[in-house]
């Protein structure tokens, strides 16, 4: 194999991987390839103060777990899910789903 070819090769498999690492994602959707959450908090907050709890698992975009708590000021809030107070939550809320199906 020529130079030439082997230069061609090697820059067209570092131009498919830079592409695939530094891509965004596009307008108006939530896909990313990171984790959403710097840092995440074990402090109780009040769940009076939910608007929304979103849970994101473990998977490609993130290796963790990960539970963002939005407020009713939009303020958005990690917490860590290992947190007592976070599990106690969650599973309160499972079971009043269970309750009502």
């Amino acid at each position: 194999m020529s130079r030439s070819v082997v230069y061609l090769l090697l820059s067209a498999t570092l131009l498919c991987c830079f592409a695939t690492l530094h891509a965004l994602p596009m307008e108006g959707t939530t896909l990313s390839f990171r984790c959403r959450c710097v840092k995440t908090t074990t402090s109780f907050i009040n769940p009076r103060t939910f608007r929304r709890v979103e849970i994101l698992p473990a998977g490609a975009r993130c290796r963790k777990t990960e539970v963002l708590i939005t407020k009713h000021d939009d303020r958005t809030v990690c917490v860590d899910p290992k947190a007592k107070w976070v599990n106690k939550y969650i599973k309160e809320v499972m079971n009043r789903a269970e309750k009502a199906t």
